[in-house]
């Protein structure tokens, strides 16, 4: 027992190399100065320049941007608008992997008539860009004064855009 306690009191009394110090404290020093200058800097996308909307005036229509789909799905060509606070979806065709574009659709009429929702997607520079898609969808008048939207998904068919990306909507 007592060359136990020999041990634990040799131990204790060791004096710490100053050349170990040295390097702890000028790796410290490092980290601080790293930890210090760091900095995030956001980037902003850019690959949509816009969307150009040509209305009836019977809704409004809100470019919610693009994303990649999912899980592939069924066409849905058509859709009336629902009561108020509820939403109601259209798509073309789905392809899990490739781009689409989100658009919203509020009615701002109180008729039940259908309306063709056409919407083409280029891609790419020059004066027009390269066609991507060109879609239609009939949407329906709730009929009565209504907060209900529908939005439309649609597929680019490529799993790679070029930059600029621009949609056109037109309502009929």
């Amino acid at each position: 027992m007592s060359n136990l306690r020999v041990k634990i009191s040799q131990l204790t009394n060791k004096k710490v190399p100053v050349l170990a110090l040295a390097v702890v404290a000028m790796l410290g020093m490092v980290a601080g100065v790293l930890a210090a200058n760091l900095a995030v800097t956001p980037t902003t996308n850019t690959g949509e320049i816009g969307t150009y909307h040509t209305s009836t005036g019977t809704m409004t229509i809100v470019d919610n941007g693009l994303g990649v789909v999912a899980n592939s799905g069924a066409a849905s060509a058509a859709a009336t608008f629902p009561a108020n606070g509820l939403n109601n979806n259209v798509n073309n065709a789905l392809t899990g992997g490739d781009w689409f574009d989100k658009i919203t659709f509020t009615d701002t009429a109180t008729d039940s008539t259908a309306h063709t929702a056409t919407v083409t997607i280029r891609n790419g520079t020059g004066t027009t860009g390269s066609l991507v898609v060109t879609t239609t969808f009939t949407l329906t008048g709730p009929s009565a004064s209504s907060t209900g939207t529908i939005t439309a998904y649609v597929d680019t068919g490529l799993t790679s855009l070029t930059s600029p990306v621009t949609v056109y909507v037109t309502i009929s």
